[in-house]
């Protein structure tokens, strides 16, 4: 005796279509590791950035990537379900990339000019030398590396 089965699709099929055009999609946001050379000394803007970030035994760690991310989690995991349910909705996967690329980048630029607490102050040399007090920000270099890339 054959059992028979009706299935009713409620748009799950379109669903799960629309949600595979994300696979392999993302985008990584800071400094690229093609961001150039600092004028005047050529060091990598990625390597200042790292430096930075971490400390060394000259430079107190001011992490702007770290703080950046854990501050902002939920806002961030809010963004990315915004560009999912627009494609799910119909949009173009790449150009969902795009928006959320620029959207974490203006943000993060954001946070390393409001310079918070984390950032740790200048040594009055380095006030000296750069004419601020203003922590990670000189002639702009690294805060304007700060770039998204798609993932490919």
């Amino acid at each position: 005796m054959g059992v028979s089965v009706r299935v009713i699709d409620r748009g799950l099929a379109k669903f799960v279509k629309d949600q595979s055009k994300l696979a392999g999609k993302g985008v990584k946001v800071g400094i690229q590791a093609d961001a150039g050379k600092e004028p005047g000394s050529g060091v990598d803007i990625l390597d200042i950035a790292i430096f930075n970030e971490l400390g060394t035994e000259d430079i107190p760690a001011r992490p702007f990537v770290r703080d950046f991310f854990d501050k902002n989690r939920k806002v961030i995991g809010m963004a990315m379900d915004r560009q999912a349910n627009a494609v799910a909705g119909g949009a173009d996967a790449g150009a969902a990339m795009d928006m959320l690329g620029l959207w974490v980048e203006k943000h993060q630029k954001a946070h390393v000019q409001q310079s918070p607490g984390w950032a740790a102050p200048n040594a009055p040399s380095t006030v000296k030398k750069k004419g601020s007090s203003t922590p990670l920000i000189d002639h702009a270099v690294m805060l304007g590396a700060i770039r998204y890339e798609k993932l490919k």
